[in-house]
């Protein structure tokens, strides 16, 4: 975990050096694109096209499960005054699990792992308070690729919150 908040702080200092003048160009916070959510961060390439990273390290007991994921956001910004902006994405993800498992020939626990890849599309708004908060709410459409292109799939509804450094 010491590595993860390393890592984000010379991304967020790096990032943060080169940052062009837009609105709302670097973030960082937590979004949520049910089932996955996690740590999230946001570059502004100009005023309409943004790209994400979400990363999501989670682990409970024996139960590890982790979510890596990018979108490209397109926002629809006609008036830089507008507090609200409306937005399409497309993003692509890999998540992998690793979980005891229970061998009912030996007897014995076993860790069983898999990783699946998984991408998504669909719109949102972002609503902008003080030019610095950024509270976003989407609905999107998804697909979870579990094994043999056989999958999970359906309507999802997701938020986020981001900090914006510039």
């Amino acid at each position: 975990m010491k590595k993860i908040v390393l890592s984000l702080c010379i991304l967020i200092f790096a990032c943060n050096v080169k940052a062009q003048d837009v609105k709302r160009t670097f973030g960082i916070g937590f979004q949520s694109s049910l089932p996955v959510y996690g740590l999230s961060v946001k570059y502004a390439l100009n005023t309409n096209s943004v790209v994400q990273a979400t990363i999501a390290p989670f682990a409970s007991g024996d139960f590890k499960l982790n979510f890596y994921g990018g979108r490209y956001l397109y926002r629809f910004i006609s008036d830089e005054s507008n507090k609200l902006d409306p937005y399409v994405y497309g993003g692509v993800g890999l998540i992998s699990y690793t979980t005891p498992s229970y061998d009912m020939n030996t007897g014995a626990i076993t860790n069983k792992s898999n990783s699946f890849f998984s991408y998504s599309a669909g719109g949102g708004v972002e609503y902008s308070i003080a030019g610095a908060l950024g509270l976003s709410l989407e609905l999107g459409y998804g697909k979870l690729n579990v094994t043999n292109g056989d999958g999970v799939s359906g309507v999802f509804f997701g938020g986020g919150i981001h900090y914006y450094i510039k």
